[in-house]
């Protein structure tokens, strides 16, 4: 408590764990680099740049049941970050105004999974000195300084990289050690690794969100085999084949369609059998007309002209 009032009054600063006094020059820059302006945006901005680039690294996890990649987007404190996808992962840090049972109650009904961030009272704390550190170390070297501010800002820009690093580990433990939440029910993980943790939770969110996907047989096929497919006599047809509930699926869809007088293109099919509850890959959706095409269930027309299966 001490050093926390000692740092809080300018005559020290800490450095992950080791405390440093500070010269009567140095109080006075950082003194005026707790003076800068920080808004919530760009703490909220910087936070997601570490938990996206350097704690989670990708915007596709591979659901483990068929080997599919299915891609997400980033939410955090209920701002939306970057593109979005039907399936989000939403964190919630220590700053977040509610409760953990109103944070699960929010979740329910939502495509999410809700990635609780363990407590970490610095992290913020250490987050919005980057930033202010970051930006009054710029906006100095614009002007004239003499060579020991120099060397002072010098000391604090590599501080400050050193600062970054430690944040992006502790994000990395706060992730790994965070409570999972789909559809208002804690989601069980066992890994304590960032990435690994919501991988974890992410299978459940596909499982819950895409209960259809099952109807593929846990099987994922690849562009490679729409030309078998479409072939009279390939084993995509036989009816005892993994894919026939699928494809009477995407049958009676198309049935429906047409009979409502609908025009059903590519799109229409893809935009359907991709989204809830099937979450369908498009190269499983192109095998499966094609088979239907192969199975003489359907014709393609393209341009106002029907094609030959060979074409297809």
């Amino acid at each position: 408590e001490a050093l926390a009032e000692l740092e809080r009054q300018t005559y020290i600063q800490r450095n992950g764990n080791v405390y440093e006094y500070l010269t009567n020059e140095e109080q006075v820059i950082e003194e005026e680099i707790k003076d800068v302006d920080s808004g919530a945006s760009e703490v909220s901005s910087q936070l997601f740049k570490i938990l996206s680039g350097d704690v989670i690294k990708t915007n596709k996890i591979r659901y483990a049941k068929n080997g599919q990649d299915f891609g997400f987007g980033f939410k955090l404190d209920d701002q939306v970050h970057g593109a979005q996808k039907e399936l989000s992962v939403h964190f919630i840090t220590p700053e977040y105004p509610y409760e953990p049972e109103q944070i699960r109650m929010h979740s329910a009904g939502k495509d999410e999974l809700r990635v609780i961030l363990e407590p970490d009272e610095r992290v913020l704390t250490d987050l919005r000195l980057l930033l202010k550190t970051d930006k009054y170390t710029k906006r100095k070297r614009t002007t004239s300084l003499s060579a020991l501010e120099e060397q002072i800002l010098q000391a604090k820009a590599t501080l400050n990289r050193e600062r970054e690093k430690e944040l992006v580990q502790r994000l990395r433990m706060a992730v790994g050690k965070a409570v999972l939440v789909h559809n208002a029910a804690d989601v069980p993980a066992a890994s304590a690794d960032a990435l690994g943790r919501v991988t974890e939770g992410f299978q459940a969110l596909v499982d819950r969100t895409y209960t259809q996907l099952k109807l593929l047989g846990g099987v994922t096929y690849t562009e490679q085999q729409v030309a078998e497919a479409v072939k009279p006599e390939s084993p995509f047809v036989d009816p005892l084949h993994k894919i026939h509930q699928a494809s009477e699926d995407v049958m009676s869809t198309i049935q429906r369609k047409y009979g409502q007088g609908e025009q059903v293109t590519m799109k229409t099919i893809v935009d359907t059998f991709q989204s809830k509850p099937y979450g369908w890959d498009l190269a499983s959706i192109e095998v499966i007309v094609a088979s239907l095409i192969g199975g003489s269930k359907i014709t393609l027309t393209v341009d106002g002209n029907v094609l030959k299966r060979s074409e297809a």
